[in-house]
């Protein structure tokens, strides 16, 4: 396996990690969050913090498990390009998820920069994108 891919796969176990650590830190975070945003931007939905975090934690997870094993298996089936796609939009998907819950707790706490964290895992996404491409072609 290339080390540009191992090190892509290890990286998309960040956003679910940072959740977890935030989770743990954030002793006084709001019990309730907003779970739905009106089209105009109007919370009209609220659920509690622990049920959100976990909704949000199995989707990053999933995401990361996913793209450890494609770090194996793309390896040699794939492009170098398709290989960087592949995992770099799966990182970013999965890391967007895993964010919601921040930009949950952030809205629940009055916070202005709440879509940041969403933001922060697209360009996590497209950062493994570009180390997935630094693999070596497969000799032979």
């Amino acid at each position: 396996m290339s080390p540009a891919l191992a090190v892509a796969a290890v990286m998309s176990w960040v956003p679910p990690v940072v959740l977890t650590v935030v989770r743990l830190a954030w002793a006084d975070a709001p019990v309730r969050v907003p779970v739905h945003w009106s089209g105009a931007g109007v919370v009209d939905g609220w659920g509690s913090t622990a049920s959100a975090f976990w909704s949000m934690l199995v989707p990053g997870v999933a995401g990361a498990l996913i793209c450890s094993v494609l770090s194996i298996t793309l390896a040699s089936d794939a492009t170098m390009l398709q290989a960087a796609a592949t995992i770099g939009i799966i990182s970013a998907s999965t890391g967007s998820i895993a964010a919601v819950w921040l930009t949950m707790v952030l809205s629940a706490a009055g916070s202005t920069g709440a879509l940041l964290p969403v933001l922060a895992a697209v360009i996590w996404g497209a950062l493994v994108f570009v180390v997935c491409l630094l693999r070596r072609r497969p000799t032979g």
